[in-house]
This record gives structure tokens, C-alpha cells and sequence, in this order.
């Protein structure tokens, strides 16, 4: 659903001007569910040389840079040597796009090299137990993702002591080998882009005047890093909008409660235009509780990280854009790391790295070439590069 693309050239030559709206706040709260505080995105206009707003024209430069993918991976050093054939447990989270997109990398990642793959579940919000079963299990690493160390504290001094080096992504860790986590992937560096790409995309396509829910799960940190640089970008470079923050719980996710969780939002509040999910899973029932309410019309949903089922409504045109949350490209990174390490090699470009290749997909052409293929988007030729550098 590109339909700024449409009028990029008119808006060029037009130069639309956005106008200010004040910097008033309010809020309010839900009682069931969720909460929801309301704030106008305030700022000063400012015109650029073109005649249109300069965070209007800002944001449009920054969409317009992430509708194309160049291909790169993140890293570039050639291993020293194939590595000999090591054991990764790899902590199958339980947020759907663990095992529909992750595992599948680990998967392909591992049998590239010719390793060993264990794989153990693990609750979200309380990993420490899984960890430790894959701790007792004696792999040569760990790879989890979406948790930070304070929740398994007692594992992560485990896995150190027992000579086990930890993998992560997705989540807000500093990696060192002190603390025991020798890489992070997808963390502030990543979401601290997304999160304003987005904000980005619904400026661009209100034509500056978004009023958006942002609908998030904040007991995961790496997402309130997102949704926090995500409102930054809002108030930096749209002096029209506002933002409305709905924030469940993991349980109201697996429980299907985020539907009417949102419609309720929105009969709340009949200005909100916009839908942001900071993940792909969250959305799911949202658009046909939304038509049953006869609300579908009021909002666009869209949101970082998609999963299969948001790439079907961009098809059937029921939400708009995207981003690309590269999952099992994270899955090579995180393997490519273990490879590295098994040669004694340093991790130099683990920083560059975490900062994961992203994409906006709002075109059912493109939703539907990324669903033939399973659903996870890779950057072009990233499985061959990572081999290429692996000698294999």
C-alpha cells in the first residue's frame, strides 16, 4: 500500500507545507488490558529549500533510502580456517517467530558448516530454567534471543564458569566476554533505526498529519528502546502528529486479547489514523475485529518486524507497510559469531553487525515474493556470502 510513492513527484514540485498544531499533552488510561497515554508530537515547523516541511521532507528521505536493499551482510572477515564441527543449543523463544523464522536459520546456518544443532524451549519471561537445561546439556554455545542477562543472572555465571560462550539478538545486553554474552544482534544499534524508519513512514504517508497507536509489549527492553526512539522521531520531524501508547502483556498476546484491546483504543479516541505494532506478531486478528467494528476504515496497520501473516494483509490490502526484521539472517549472524569464535578469532565487526539490513515491504508484489519463500526476509544473497566467508 505505497501510496506516497505515488504522489513522491507531485509532492516534490508541489512542496506541501505541514502546519503546527501546538505542543499540548494528555492522557489517559484504559482499565482492562492495557494503557494508553496520548501525546501531541509538538516541535517547530521548519521549510526546507523545496517549500516543504523540513521533517516532512526529512522523513521522506529516509523512507525513500529503505526501499531497496543493497545486499550487504554485516560482516566481511574471512574465517581462518573451516572450523571443526562444533554443538550450538539454540533457545527456541516462545513468540511465534522463533520457531517459524529463527529455527529455519539455525537450521540451514548449522548444516552449512556441517555442526550440530540442539534445540530447547524458552519462556520469555522466565528463561533461566531452559538456559539451564542447555547449559546441563554441554554445548559448545548458547544462542537465545529477546532476554537480557538480570532475568537468568545464576546461568549466565553458569554458562561463563562451565567455559560456555553466550549468542544474542534481539535483546539491549552490551556483549563482552566478562559478562559472558560475546555478541548482541537486532539491539538498540537496529531498533534505534527501525523505530524512526517507521515513525518515518507514517509521516510520509498521513502527508505529515499521523495520529498513531503504538501498540507494544514494554516488558521486553529491546522493545521499549524501539518505541521510545520511535516517539522521538514522531516529535523531531512532524509538528502535526501525535501518538497514543498502548502497552500489553505477553499473556494478552497468547491469550488473543490484543484485538479488542486496540478497538477499544480506537472507539476511544475516533483521531487515531494509524496502528504501529512494534513487532509482526502482535496485529494478528487485529484488521477483522476492526471490520467487525466497523473501524477498519478509520486506521492503517503497520509495524516493524512483519511476520507471515502481516506480508498476507499487505497482499489482500488490508495493512500497509513493514519493516524487514531480517530473523534468519540473525540466526547465520549469531552462527557465524560461533564460527569465529571456535578459531579463536575476534569478533571486530560484531558492533557494525548488530545493526541488522532492513527494508520497508508496503507492495502486495513484494509481500507475496517474500511469503513464496517462506516468509522471512534474507538480504540478496546473504546465505552464499556467509558461506563464502566460511569456506564451505
Amino acid at each position: 500500500m505505497r501510496k506516497f510513492r505515488s504522489v513522491l513527484a507531485v509532492m516534490a514540485v508541489a512542496g506541501i507545507v505541514v502546519g503546527a498544531c501546538g505542543d499540548d499533552e494528555k492522557s489517559t488510561d484504559t482499565t482492562a488490558g492495557g494503557s494508553t497515554e496520548t501525546t501531541a508530537a509538538g516541535g517547530t515547523e521548519t521549510t526546507a529549500a523545496g517549500g516543504e516541511d523540513a521533517g516532512l521532507a526529512a522523513a521522506r528521505a529516509n523512507v525513500e533510502a529503505h526501499l531497496t536493499a543493497d545486499g550487504a551482510i554485516g560482516v566481511t572477515i574471512p574465517l581462518t580456517a573451516v572450523p571443526e564441527k562444533k554443538t550450538i543449543a539454540w533457545m527456541e523463544c516462545d513468540v511465534p517467530t522463533c520457531a517459524a523464522y529463527l529455527t529455519p536459520g539455525f537450521k540451514a546456518a548449522t548444516a552449512a558448516l556441517g555442526w550440530d544443532l540442539q534445540i530447547f524451549p524458552m519462556t520469555s519471561t522466565d528463561p533461566g530454567p531452559g538456559i539451564q537445561a542447555a547449559i546441563d546439556s554441554a554445548p559448545d554455545f548458547i544462542a537465545m534471543t529477546g532476554v537480557v542477562a538480570a532475568q537468568f543472572q545464576p546461568q549466565v555465571d553458569a554458562a561463563k564458569a562451565a567455559g560456555i560462550p553466550l549468542l544474542s539478538c534481539f535483546g539491549t545486553d552490551d556483549p563482552s566476554p566478562e559478562l559472558g554474552i560475546y555478541m548482541q544482534c537486532g539491539d538498540e544499534n537496529f531498533v534505534s533505526k527501525t523505530g524512526p524508519l517507521m515513525a518515518d513512514w507514517a509521516i510520509v504517508d498521513s502527508e505529515g498529519a499521523a495520529n498513531v497507536l503504538i501498540v507494544s509489549i514494554p516488558d521486553f527492553p529491546v522493545l521499549v528502546v524501539e518505541t521510545d526512539a520511535y516517539k522521538a522521531q514522531m516529535e523531531k520531524n512532524c509538528s502535526n502528529c501525535k501518538y497514543t501508547e498502548l502497552n500489553v502483556t505477553l499473556d494478552d498476546l497468547i491469550q488473543g486479547k490484543v484485538p479488542d484491546l486496540v478497538a477499544s483504543a480506537l472507539q476511544a479516541d475516533p483521531s487515531i489514523n494509524y496502528v504501529f505494532n512494534s513487532f509482526g506478531d502482535l496485529p494478528g486478528g487485529v484488521t477483522a475485529t476492526l471490520a467487525s467494528a466497523g473501524l477498519a476504515d478509520q486506521v492503517t496497520v503497520y509495524g516493524q518486524d512483519f511476520s507471515t501473516i502481516d506480508l498476507e494483509e499487505i497482499v489482500a490490502g488490508t495493512q500497509g507497510a513493514w519493516s524487514a526484521d531480517p530473523k534468519g539472517y540473525a540466526a547465520w549472524l549469531m552462527v557465524d559469531a560461533a564460527a569465529r569464535l571456535s578459531l579463536g578469532m575476534e569478533l571486530t565487526e560484531e558492533r557494525a553487525a548488530a545493526a541488522l539490513p532492513t527494508i520497508i515491504i508496503d507492495e502486495p508484489a513484494e509481500a507475496q515474493a517474500i511469503i513464496d519463500v517462506g516468509g522471512d526476509w534474507m538480504p540478496p544473497g546473504a546465505e552464499d556470502a556467509f558461506k563464502a566467508l566460511w569456506g564451505v
